[in-house]
């Protein structure tokens, strides 16, 4: 008896087709600095009924950073433009990742694989070389070696001479000079010299090819040493570092003395003029002679610690200050002396004689005010002018990315302005 088998066959399709299908997935960033646009095309059977962009910057920060933000749907074609000149754009070199999250109608939901975009100013072709954790890119002129070697001396200084070591890769950009350095930037005084981007380990220069082998050896470990520094030092507990040891670590970085330096230093000796240290915490004066008294003043102060105390107790009290205690605190747990203790230290080191200090009945903190740094520069010398401050980089109005560190929604940015009055002997 034989038996009968019926194989029915059941139609299938070959490859089932997603609810939801990407076309295209875009960043436009040929308004970058003022604004880009993330564009999203998707072919979608059931109307799209919900859609957002998550996007986030490469930067360091204490707080979990990115952007949501609810786009408005028309049709299969999603787009959504970063304003950037409500908050700031982040520099050159930074890395934005993004990606789509889509409902439809149907209940079908998609989620975009991240895409990668750095944002580069597009004006120039950009030339670079590199160094251990160091790219330096620059297009006018053959400045990119010289420069370069400055900034791996800075950092060997750093390194060697206060144990200090670069955390991260730094890139720097090299303006030919710096009216095409303030156009990559929204939101910086129209003197600055150069911006130092702390959270984001980029550094922007305006120097002129004609300044590289004077002014450029001086500013670029300069600045470097406030990125460098800012990475050690790095506070998630809102500590800062009083102006004094930031811009005295800075000029040490550059290396010997400079005969302005020297010679403010013989003139304060002289007419025992040296500014009270405390009054040093904060801002600079804004007047060219004071003001480069102040950055002589504070070198001096730096090099007596270092080469009386040495590098570790410096660490130290870099690390202490991190941690939110106050500049007298902080050396006080570090040294055994606070600011006015210093001061008289220093002052006895120098052969000056003790300065009557009033009791300060309150700890005078840091603040991050600018401050205006002379231009001091002979007339044949036409350097920028500098100085350091702080600004506001990159938020999101609908949505702003944590800032830095326990500052709130907006972050704060380190911006470093540069040192022009130094030059190396």
């Amino acid at each position: 008896m034989m038996g009968l088998f019926v194989i029915t066959a059941v139609a299938r399709p070959l490859s089932a087709q997603p609810p939801i299908t990407v076309q295209s997935d875009t960043l436009d960033d040929s308004g970058y600095p003022r604004r880009v646009t993330f564009r999203l095309d998707v072919d979608a059977p059931a109307e799209i009924t919900q859609a957002t962009l998550h996007y986030d910057v490469s930067k360091v920060s204490c707080l979990d950073g990115g952007a949501t933000v609810p786009v408005t749907i028309e049709g299969d074609n999603l787009q959504w433009t970063w304003e950037m000149v409500r908050s700031g754009n982040p520099p050159p070199g930074t890395a934005v990742t993004w990606s789509w999250t889509l409902t439809d109608a149907d209940g079908h939901t998609l989620t975009t694989p991240p895409q990668t975009h750095t944002f580069t100013d597009i004006r120039y072709n950009w030339r670079t070389v590199e160094a251990d954790n160091l790219k330096l890119h620059w297009y006018e002129g053959n400045v990119g070696p010289t420069l370069l070697n400055a900034a791996v001396d800075g950092l060997e200084r750093l390194e060697n001479e206060m144990g200090i070591e670069l955390q991260a890769e730094v890139n720097l950009f090299i303006y030919g000079d710096t009216a095409d350095m303030r156009d990559a930037v929204l939101y910086i005084q129209d003197w600055a010299g150069g911006v130092a981007f702390s959270e984001y380990n980029v550094i922007l220069m305006g120097i002129p090819p004609s300044l590289a082998n004077t002014w450029g050896q001086d500013v670029v470990p300069h600045e470097l040493a406030h990125l460098v520094v800012a990475q050690y030092g790095r506070s998630c507990v809102g500590g800062s570092r009083p102006n004094w040891l930031e811009e005295g670590l800075a000029v040490y970085a550059e290396g010997d003395p400079s005969p302005e330096i020297r010679a403010d230093i013989e003139r304060g000796l002289a007419n025992n003029s040296f500014e009270p240290l405390r009054s040093l915490n904060g801002a600079f004066s804004a007047h060219g002679t004071e003001a480069g008294i102040a950055y002589s003043q504070s070198y001096s102060t730096v090099a007596y610690l270092l080469e009386t105390y040495g590098r570790e107790p410096l660490q130290q009290l870099i690390l202490t200050l991190a941690e939110g205690k106050s500049t007298d605190a902080a050396l006080e747990e570090v040294y055994g002396f606070n600011v006015d203790g210093l001061e008289l230290a220093w002052r006895a080191h120098l052969g000056l004689p003790a300065r009557d200090i009033p009791p300060t009945p309150t700890p005078i903190n840091p603040a991050a005010i600018p401050t205006i740094v002379p231009e001091g520069l002979p007339a044949s010398l036409p350097t920028p002018p500098s100085a350091a401050a702080t600004a506001v980089p990159l938020t999101n109005t609908p949505a702003a990315n944590p800032g830095i560190c326990n500052v709130g929604l907006i972050p704060l940015l380190l911006v470093g302005l540069f040192f022009a009055r130094r030059r190396r002997i």
